[in-house]
């Protein structure tokens, strides 16, 4: 950019040095404007890095929370994760279960009560295939964990039904002899629909 010299020749500004006047460029992180709007087109823009954050101006105005992945209804979780959520909604029938979140809790379920019913066999029974004082303990606690999950189950199990857009009261399916259990892992492993969304709440 050039200059006019007092004594008539021209000046160079050097390309390091920094512009004066209206068009001073700001200090980091504070806000830039420009001729004709606050940045040329209608908003100011904020120096530094990009505003995206947790909390982003809505399409109505407001504001709204941006969640980290994992936690929004009906998206894929890991098994520690399904696991923290199937007791954190212990009797959440509302919303909905992503098929990984469903099927996690029903891998912990199977595991949890293979290790209990082998131990009961292998060391819980005498040589005449009766309880014995440890095969007594080791068969209330396995009553007792499934009585104690027995309404998160039937919440999660609601849930995934929701994900698919179908009434929880679907898993009355499931009393059907035969054929009930058959139906409902069909209803379960069915991928998630949008209009699912109408269970949340």
């Amino acid at each position: 950019m050039s200059t006019n010299d007092p004594h008539g020749g021209p000046q160079y500004q050097s390309a390091g040095s920094q512009p004066t006047g209206p068009e001073q460029q700001p200090a980091y992180g504070g806000e830039q404007s420009y001729a004709g709007g606050p940045n040329g087109y209608g908003y100011q823009q904020q120096q530094g890095y990009p505003q995206s954050g947790y909390h982003q101006t809505g399409p109505y105005g407001y504001q709204q929370t941006m969640q980290c992945a994992g936690t929004q209804p009906g998206v894929h979780v890991g098994f520690g994760e399904a696991i923290k959520r199937f007791f954190a909604k212990y009797a959440q029938f509302s919303g909905r279960a992503s098929r990984s979140e469903y099927w996690w809790v029903a891998l912990f379920f199977f595991l949890v009560s293979f290790v209990l019913n082998t131990l009961v066999t292998a060391v819980g029974t005498d040589s005449f295939g009766e309880l014995n004082g440890l095969g007594v303990v080791l068969s209330l606690v396995l009553f007792v964990f499934a009585l104690g999950t027995l309404v998160p189950s039937l919440a999660v199990a609601v849930r995934r039904l929701h994900d698919v857009n179908l009434s929880g009261w679907m898993l009355l399916i499931g009393l059907i002899p035969f054929v009930g259990w058959i139906v409902l892992i069909v209803l379960t492993v069915l991928p998630p629909k949008p209009e699912g969304a109408r269970f949340d709440r």
